[in-house]
């Protein structure tokens, strides 16, 4: 992989870590830690930030070479990173004595593709009404991450009601009444992974 054999070749220290589906990677921001960069080498995950009273924030959806940095801020702030598939991440000092990083690799490339991920969450996080904002997260992971077949789109693993939860700041409960609307919509199959596209294009999310 491009990003192994650049920084074997520039002799930077990295850890590889492989997450199953559904594990969890927790980031605290510790001031003892030095910044990390943490890159997604295969794989799909989501991202929230849990604050001292629980409450979770989503963050991004991120998929292969986006990024993520480990940055030391709120001691008391930590990050959930939770794997929607099996996923392999690759993590790095960001102070290293090899500078070559930025210009060897196009890093500013990959930053701007991790943006757009936080921009669309942020888009669905923006909608006020709770069917609004789970159907366009699933319509998201569809589009982006599905697999098209005879006008339908197969999501190739499996959205929990937790899952689904976390990356729309709603409640498990929440989630179950509104799925049942959602299902009566015809935009979604009983199996909860398939979404028929001759219904998506007539979708009013209003």
């Amino acid at each position: 992989m491009e990003w192994i054999k650049f920084l074997t070749i520039s002799k930077i220290k990295y850890h590889i870590y492989k997450l199953n589906k559904s594990d969890t990677l927790i980031l605290h921001n510790l001031e003892n830690v030095n910044n990390k960069i943490i890159i997604i080498l295969y794989g799909l995950i989501y991202i929230v930030k849990v604050f001292p009273n629980k409450e979770l924030l989503p963050i991004a959806i991120l998929d292969k070479n986006t990024i993520l940095i480990n940055y030391k801020k709120d001691n008391q702030i930590y990050y959930k990173l939770v794997a929607l598939e099996t996923t392999y991440i690759i993590s790095f000092k960001e102070d290293n004595p090899n500078h070559t990083i930025n210009t060897e690799l196009n890093i500013i490339k990959y930053y701007k593709k991790t943006l757009k991920r936080y921009e669309e969450m942020s888009e669905i996080i923006s909608q006020r009404k709770t069917k609004n904002r789970i159907v366009q997260l699933i319509l998201l992971i569809g589009l982006k991450f599905g697999i098209i077949r005879n006008q339908v789109i197969l999501i190739p693993f499996k959205l929990s009601q937790e899952n689904i939860a976390m990356m729309t700041g709603l409640s498990q409960n929440t989630i179950n009444k509104t799925m049942k609307v959602i299902y009566k919509m015809g935009i979604i199959e009983e199996n909860k992974r398939i979404i028929n596209l001759s219904n998506i294009l007539n979708i009013n999310l209003k």
